[in-house]
């Protein structure tokens, strides 16, 4: 992406548009490139938290032997389990804005 070095990110069509645009409209687009801009006091944006740890999953299956409930538990999915921290410690990978 070319910078301007007068409009900055924007293309000067863009900013001429932004310039006449209805309140409020120019800051949402603006915010796309600098979230934390004009921020009010106590307005908070999201930020999407991408994290990593260790989980235990638990599912049932109905069998009549261990050889079928082996055979049932390969065909399980991760879907098929309810999962639970198993000692509430995990990695955080990443905290971003969300720019959705």
């Amino acid at each position: 992406m070319a910078i301007d070095p007068i409009t900055g990110p924007l293309s000067r069509t863009e900013f001429a548009e932004l310039v006449s645009a209805p309140h409020g409209e120019a800051k949402k687009v603006i915010r796309k490139y600098d979230p934390y801009y004009r921020l009010e006091p106590g307005e908070k944006i999201r930020f999407v938290v991408e994290a990593r740890g260790r989980l235990v999953g638990r599912a049932f299956v109905q069998a009549n032997s261990q050889a079928e409930a082996d055979k049932l538990a390969d065909a399980l999915c991760d879907a098929d389990f309810d999962w639970h921290s198993s000692d509430n410690s995990f990695d955080i990978i990443s905290v971003e804005v969300d720019t959705l």
